[in-house]
């Protein structure tokens, strides 16, 4: 662009000059088409056509490559930068720390019909008690009161955000290429006031990449931070130790039990080699959310639904979809 004088004389002066943009280096992005087509269907149906809010993440357990990962509504990204409590899939986390803690998957820990957890009373989905159950069972039907009684009787106030943080990576930074929300599990003062946090409720904050990567991190043993867009990240997050041999053999085998017999059967029927966890999750003001966590293979998944209900009757179908292409 240049300016000269109005009677057209003098020399013109150059104020600026215009350069046509170059196009930046193409962005590779770790996406599986089929995969992310299986998501997208998947959020569709369980978010009855975007009418409620739900997302979907694969993760690929050796690597951390995100495959596919869906939304409703579609344009945000619920599933990176979303923070709600995740109900009873965070039992995978609380029953490392308990299985660090010395009990095993065949230890008897009674199923009451009820307890108290900071102050509240709380329930299981069903009514009855099981005096008689082991843990692997306590896990597999979901039973809250085990969960909270038992870590009453064996967890330290800081034994949920340590091994999240230590094993599985959950409060670390991520750096996954684009925004993301870091989960967040408060360490408290008392015993008495992390016992909601055993079962995934309290001051949780997480979203369904955080928890795809805690079922890949059961699956691989080790924790590979996930990431969406390579080379664009500034270095990744990096857990300080594995899961003992033992312990991750004990989880993968009370999900496997989930999976065939426990509240993740119905959904994961017909899906071999499947491991899962369900999740209920009540979230003040806004309903009943429901989760539900998997792995198959080298293929880790999540699934959300707000206002969803039961894990296994919403999140499960979706988590299952992607399941059944496998990786």
């Amino acid at each position: 662009m240049v300016a000269s004088y109005a009677d057209g004389t003098g020399t013109p002066e150059r104020l600026f000059t215009i350069t046509e943009p170059k196009p930046g280096p193409p962005l590779k992005l770790t996406i599986d088409a089929k995969l992310q087509q299986a998501a997208e269907e998947a959020v569709k149906e369980q978010s009855q056509g975007g009418t409620r809010a739900a997302s979907v993440v694969a993760v690929e357990p050796s690597t951390g490559n995100i495959l596919a990962v869906a939304n409703s509504p579609v344009g945000g990204n619920r599933a990176f930068t979303g923070g709600t409590a995740p109900g009873s899939t965070m039992k995978v986390v609380t029953a490392a720390a308990l299985l660090e803690a010395g009990v095993t998957p065949d230890t008897p820990i009674a199923c009451p019909a009820a307890t108290t957890a900071g102050g509240q009373q709380v329930k299981n989905d069903f009514t009855e008690a099981h005096l008689d159950w082991k843990f692997r069972q306590d896990f597999a039907e979901s039973c809250n009161t085990a969960f909270i009684n038992t870590g009453h009787d064996r967890l330290q106030p800081d034994s949920l955000p340590r091994i999240a943080k230590e094993v599985f990576g959950l409060g670390l930074e991520w750096h996954t290429g684009v925004t993301n929300f870091d989960t967040s599990i408060p360490t408290v003062s008392n015993i008495n006031a992390e016992l909601p946090e055993f079962i995934g409720q309290g001051a949780i904050r997480t979203n369904s990449l955080a928890m795809a990567s805690v079922a890949a991190t059961v699956q691989n043993g080790t924790f590979h931070q996930p990431v969406l867009v390579p080379g664009m990240t500034d270095g990744v997050a990096t857990a300080s130790r594995n899961l003992s041999s033992s312990v991750q053999k004990a989880l993968k085998s009370m999900m496997v039990t989930t999976a065939q017999s426990g509240t993740a059967a119905e959904p994961m029927a017909g899906i071999p080699g499947v491991g899962a966890k369900t999740g209920t999750a009540e979230v003040d003001g806004q309903g009943t959310h429901a989760w539900f966590v998997a792995y198959r293979g080298d293929l880790a998944v999540a699934a959300e639904v707000e206002n969803g209900q039961h894990g296994a009757t919403t999140a499960g179908p979706a988590a299952a979809k992607l399941l059944r292409i496998g990786n």
